[in-house]
């Protein structure tokens, strides 16, 4: 350091606060980057990498890139998943001294509150995660909103924490130092971006698995850090606690406060204090969450006033390969909003709106009461022309108020989230009145009560707000006297000036006389050398030029003060005007945030209203039986790019076909009509109408999905793996009550083995979970289940057969299919026409070979005979399994017809 030139020790200095991030140091009308930074930035940013001095005798790394492109960079260095601190100059550059610097804003992915380095139409939340012995506390925070979602889930339930967080799709997640490496490793390898809270682990207390995270607030004093160090206190007795010794459980005093619990206590009340007290995991995340807050977003800690405790079961169960293979929110292309359900029933005006379109797609809902009171109102204001109208004409002129009311509270909102608040609320009272004009029902009612009356608010804003974007100002004329008087001394400086000059010429009578400004030696008098006798005695010389002399007088010199003075003066005037109009709307943050809160919920039910009405949705009835009956259902996504063309079905999944076992040909539409069947649930709970002219169905706790093929090599998982861990959570997590969707199980392993596993997951579900159940299949021989099982039934793919091949009819209908008519559709994806051919003479062959063997499934295990049966079984199937073998061996592209006849005898003489 004692090397290093002032600017760099400075650096330095900074740098050590903001070790965890990307540092952004303003030099003149440059971010400039050094070392690492430098290197890490310039490869992903793709501007050059230079040097500048030395540091222990190499080049010192540097990039820089300019402060009025420096939203662009900051956007995708966000977004690529870095943390970035920005320094900026404080003073300005003055010979000999080294300007002020300080860090003026962290960006860290889950803290952001700029409208351009946010998705306007995804929430941002940030999961604190802490890893307990027993449970895993999760809080998902989202800033903007200052809301809290917490929830601990079993430690060992991987599975569960992987569909909370494809339920919140967290853009940074939080874990303690130390104590959370594996699965800090797990999310990591997910894609998240991962923050590690704390420093080195210490052990506590009461539970040797909490870990002190107070050091991770860069800022703290060091004796406040010796203080909080000692110990955090378990959460068992909050009440017992004060601000200057409190008690641990062994009921010892604990020196210093317990920073982050004092927090807790500020904040919540006593019921939620209680609730938090019955578990230490969900408590650690919150002190996790503060650390870190209190470190990149300290204001927002003021902000959370309650927390929403919820089950993962409190909502519709979709674990992630269900909210995957659905395509909830993005598509299996590219991952990408474009054809997935979100993008088709998104039909919300503002952005707000579509965040909680999303947000109720993601946590669709089990109660029925409230999914009722939803659906009521969609489906009034889809009837209501004339209303619905009306408010699509006021949403379309609604800002985000959700996210200016949320840079409001964190003080990061600028002239036009002002102006934009001060917009939103003029159209308040109209959208009032529409509601209490059309729709008399609950859920209208409840959205009214959160519209309050802001016009003063507004007429604060109009008075006191500049919105002429000609002007650079910010404060109308008008509202601030002082500064009204500066202005005007500024913008009549210029006469003033004329009038003296003119008074000097008439009492001096030099009639070359000029008062001249220039930013060195300000203003000054002009006399040319022909007239400097006539100069009187109060003028005092300034400056003698060739063929002029310069002159100040005490009376000029005063108005140049008064003058700059005054310009100097505006902007801190101005500032501390507006200062005083933040205060006051800050005054209405409360009223402000249930407005933003009900206008975006009215928003959402207003697009789902959109969307039912320009595709024909209808509103399904919800019943207590577990019978899942749709009339003419349609997927809500293909139809949208078909259109008219879309083949409607039916379904009728009862007590009597509680499992469907669905054949056909592939591109048949299986695929299609079993995720059609579960999006048409989805959407009923998300308080949705539905693409069907009639559906009648049940409330569902989970859904489940096992549809396609896709590995985890980063996890060392195959295809066939993960087929079967997903499989297993369902067997071991449906419920009668949830609705399965399986396709194409056991495809991933040898013929026997797949269609073995199949047909145990069939007799499974079938008698002993019992869901509600389509399952997919090419191996036809499941179908002989129906004759041992009376829940199950048989449908298909319709075809009609002709001489160019087959035509998909897209139809559901009873019985089962004649085939998979697999080189059908080879022949159609544009296949060689010699390889079809030669396709289609090995499948005769095989076919012939087929039909040697004994087709049948092997008889359930409740309808087996004796012991000797099921030794018989065994023994045809070691047999059997032979001859596969031997068949298998046989090189099918060297056999002659000869040998392949021959090798039918022999394999039928074999029985």
């Amino acid at each position: 350091m004692v090397n290093h030139t002032p600017l760099m020790r400075q650096y330095f200095a900074i740098r050590e606060q903001h070790s965890d991030a990307i540092l952004l140091f303003q030099v003149g009308d440059f971010y400039e980057l050094f070392f690492d930074d430098a290197i890490k930035a310039s490869s992903f940013l793709g501007i050059a990498l230079t040097k500048r001095g030395k540091a222990n005798g190499k080049d010192i790394p540097l990039c820089g890139v300019p402060i009025h492109a420096i939203n662009h960079y900051l956007t995708k260095l966000i977004r690529g998943g870095f943390k970035v601190a920005l320094c900026d100059q404080m003073t300005k550059p003055q010979p000999g001294k080294v300007v002020e610097r300080a860090v003026t804003q962290v960006f860290t992915p889950g803290t952001l509150t700029d409208s351009h380095l946010l998705d306007e139409k995804s929430p941002s939340y940030l999961l604190s995660f802490y890893p307990g012995k027993k449970q895993c506390g999760m809080v998902f925070t989202e800033l903007l909103t200052a809301q809290l979602f917490a929830t601990a889930i079993p430690f060992d339930s991987y599975r569960m924490l992987e569909a909370e967080l494809a339920r919140f799709s967290p853009d940074e997640i939080l874990v303690p130092f130390g104590g959370g490496d594996s699965f800090a490793s797990k999310f990591r390898q997910q894609g998240y971006v991962v923050s590690n809270v704390g420093e080195e682990p210490s052990p506590l207390r009461g539970d040797p698995s909490i870990q002190s995270f107070h050091a991770a607030h860069s800022k703290i004093t060091q004796d406040e850090r010796l203080k909080s160090s000692v110990r955090l206190e378990c959460p068992a007795k909050f009440e017992e606690r004060s601000m200057g010794v409190s008690r641990d459980t062994d009921g010892q005093d604990i020196v210093g406060p317990d920073v982050p619990a004092l927090w807790i206590e500020k904040q919540f009340d006593r019921a939620i204090l209680s609730r938090l007290s019955e578990s230490h995991s969900m408590t650690n995340s919150l002190y996790l969450l503060y650390w870190y807050l209190k470190k990149n977003q300290q204001r927002a800690l003021e902000q959370f006033k309650t927390i929403n405790f919820y089950q993962p079961d409190d909502y519709l169960v979709l674990d992630a390969a269900t909210q995957k293979n659905l395509e909830i929110v993005k598509n299996l292309h590219d991952g990408g909003r474009k054809n997935s359900l979100f993008f088709v029933v998104d039909k919300a005006i503002t952005s707000m709106g579509s965040r909680t379109i999303k947000k109720w797609l993601q946590r669709p809902l089990v109660k029925k009461s409230v999914i009722l009171q939803r659906q009521e109102m969609v489906a009034a204001i889809a009837k209501n022309i004339e209303a619905m109208q009306k408010l699509q004409e006021l949403f379309g002129q609604l800002s985000d108020l959700e996210r200016i009311v949320g840079r409001v509270a964190l003080c990061r909102a600028l002239l036009n989230d002002y102006l934009a608040l001060k917009s939103s609320l003029k159209l308040v009272p109209d959208i009032k009145q529409v509601l209490e004009q059309y729709f008399l029902f609950q859920l209208s009612s409840a959205i009214q009560d959160k519209i309050r009356d802001f016009s003063p608010l507004v007429e604060l804003l109009e008075v006191a707000l500049d919105d002429d974007s000609l002007t650079k100002s910010i404060i109308k004329n008008g509202f601030d006297q002082e500064l009204d008087r500066l202005r005007g001394l500024v913008e009549n400086s210029q006469q003033a000036v004329l009038t003296l000059e003119q008074r000097e010429i008439e009492r001096t009578r030099i009639s070359s006389l000029k008062i001249r400004y220039n930013n060195i030696a300000g203003y000054f008098i002009e006399v040319t050398k022909p007239n400097i006798k006539l100069v009187p005695e109060n003028y005092i010389q300034q400056q003698t030029l060739v063929n002029r002399n310069r002159y100040v007088t005490q009376e000029l010199k005063d108005l140049e003060r008064d003058i700059l003075r005054a310009r100097n003066e505006i902007n801190e005037v101005e500032k501390n005007a507006f200062e005083r109009v933040k205060k006051e709307v800050e005054r209405e943050l409360t009223g402000l945030r249930s407005l933003a809160q009900a206008l975006s919920y009215l928003d959402a039910l207003l697009g789902f209203a959109r969307v039912a009405y320009d595709n024909n949705y209808v509103a399904p009835i919800f019943h207590e039986s577990r019978d899942i009956i749709i009339e003419q259902g349609r997927h809500p996504v293909v139809e949208i790019v078909f259109g008219s063309q879309f083949i409607p079905n039916n379904t009728n999944l009862t007590d009597q076909e509680s499992i469907w076992i669905l054949t056909g040909p592939n591109m048949g539409g299986k695929s299609t009509y079993l995720r059609q069947v579960a999006l048409l649930c989805l959407m009923a709970q998300a308080g949705s109408l539905v693409p069907a002219s009639a559906a009648r169905l049940p409330i569902l706790d989970r859904i489940f999905t096992r549809i396609g093929s896709g590995d985890n090599l980063a996890q060392g998982k195959s295809t066939f793996l993960v087929e079967m861990e997903e499989t297993a959570a369902i067997c071991s997590q449906a419920t009668k009550n949830s609705l399965v969707i399986l396709d194409e199980v056991g495809r991933g392993t040898s013929t026997f083995d797949g269609m073995a596993i199949a047909q145990a997951i069939l007799e499974y579900l079938a008698t002993q979970v019992q869901p509600r159940c389509l399952f997919a299949t090419h191996y036809h021989e499941l179908t002989l289940l129906k004759e041992h099982f009376s829940n199950i039934e048989n449908y298909h793919m319709a075809i009609e057969k002709g001489k160019e091949g087959v035509l998909f009819l897209y139809k559901v209908i009873c019985g089962v299919s004649e085939g998979s008519f697999g080189i059908e559709v080879a022949k159609l994806a544009g296949l060689p026409r010699t390889v079809v051919a030669r396709a289609q003479e090995i499948l005769l062959t095989l076919d012939q070979l087929e039909h040697q063997k004994d087709r049948a499934v092997f008889k359930p295990a409740s309808v087996t005979g004796d012991a000797s049966e099921v030794a018989r079984l065994k023994s045809e199937l070691a047999s059997k399994n032979k001859q596969l073998s031997e068949l298998e061996s046989v090189s099918l592209d060297d056999l002659s017809p000869r040998q392949a006849f021959d090798l039918l005898w022999k394999i039928k003489e074999k029985g």
